[in-house]
């Protein structure tokens, strides 16, 4: 008995795609192949956003750093 293409692995499915083009194991196979690559879009899309905002909330880190450094010498310099 066959596996359902969501339980193969990515070997199984290339087996599957070099049957003929239009054979309903092929076609299965590449709809396959096309949802598993959605995912994985998807996945790397919350990974960028994620790291977006990390990199946002050191920028300000790093600007707020750079601005109580700027204050202390401007106090240094008042006394």
């Amino acid at each position: 008995m066959a596996k359902v293409p969501q339980e193969m692995t990515y070997e199984e499915l290339a087996q599957e795609m070099c049957k003929r083009a239009d054979s309903l194991d092929h076609l299965t196979a590449k709809a396959e192949m096309a949802r598993r690559a959605a995912v994985q879009d998807t996945w790397k899309s919350w990974m960028m956003l994620a790291s977006v905002i990390v990199a946002a909330i050191a920028a300000t880190a790093s600007a707020l750093s750079a601005y109580y450094g700027y204050l202390s010498v401007i106090a240094k310099l008042a006394k």
